[in-house]
């Protein structure tokens, strides 16, 4: 029985560090939703049968075992080299580390932007690549979502919680917003999409491997603000949630402005495209 228990620890585990929670997706995807242009929502509109890219934001992880889609599996992370620049992409193939061979996701996103861009996709095509650019941008936006192969025994730090070990990578796939502010998808809206014009443009101007590499240098810092194996009681552990949650909600912000950015250059041929590189 204990043995069964220690098993089920383990796969929790293992399913709380896979993404953003649903509800952190369904948030980003809420705050780019509210800044595509009127002729983007309608091309999208038109791609989804009606529906909007809030309903769809946390698709590639549904469909990651369905046939035909096991591929997203490697689409979550980027892996970063010391430079703080994403590895090339035959570096990532040949890792010894499945954790770094497995972080494509941004070839995955400039593939997705590439075949939008094309213009010749079919209705499901077209969808699908709406689909992962959402999912994706979003997940390029959690720091746990870095794999920095200079460093990777990070990815293993713990904390305690009332005697509880828990794991850092799993706490800022769900804990570092949702811990704190248990928000609906529209809430997130109202909390966080407050940026003016001229901050959203400093936010989304170059290119999708600049913003990458500008958080990879900040995202390694989120790694000093915690001791491998620091202990907390529900008072200290709550001070320490109140350093973690401006960061993650900037960057929940952060996603859903570039993910509108993105889009509105595909759809809208009043919007500059966003550069891949």
């Amino acid at each position: 029985m204990k043995k069964f228990i220690t098993i089920i620890v383990a796969l929790l585990s293992i399913h709380s560090a896979s993404a953003w929670s649903k509800a952190i997706h369904a948030g980003i995807a809420a705050i780019a939703d509210a800044n595509l242009t009127e002729q983007t929502k309608e091309s999208i509109r038109q791609a989804f049968d009606g529906r909007n890219i809030v309903y769809y934001a946390h698709w590639m992880y549904d469909m990651a075992d369905t046939k035909g889609y096991e591929q997203t599996k490697n689409w979550r992370s980027v892996a970063i080299a010391k430079n703080n620049k994403p590895l090339k992409s035959k570096k990532v193939a040949s890792h010894s580390e499945d954790v770094v061979r497995r972080a494509q996701g941004l070839d995955a996103l400039a593939a997705a932007i590439r075949a939008i861009e094309s213009g010749t996709l079919t209705k499901e095509q077209l969808a699908d690549n709406i689909r992962y650019i959402v999912t994706i941008v979003g997940d390029l936006h959690c720091p746990t979502h870095y794999i920095f192969v200079d460093n990777l025994p990070q990815r293993k730090m713990h904390y305690f919680y009332n005697d509880k070990k828990q794991s850092y990578v799993g706490y800022w796939e769900n804990g570092s917003i949702a811990g704190t502010f248990p928000w609906k998808s529209n809430e997130y809206v109202h909390q966080l999409n407050r940026k003016s014009p001229e901050q959203i443009a400093q936010i989304t101007k170059g290119s999708v491997t600049s913003w990458v590499i500008s958080n990879a240098a900040a995202y390694r810092e989120i790694y000093t603000l915690l001791k491998d194996g620091q202990k907390f009681n529900q008072k200290s552990y709550r001070l320490w949630q109140n350093t973690i949650y401006p960061i993650s909600t900037e960057q929940a912000a952060v996603a859903g402005y570039r993910i509108a950015a993105i889009l509105n250059g595909l759809f809208d041929s009043n919007v500059a495209n966003v550069k891949i590189k």
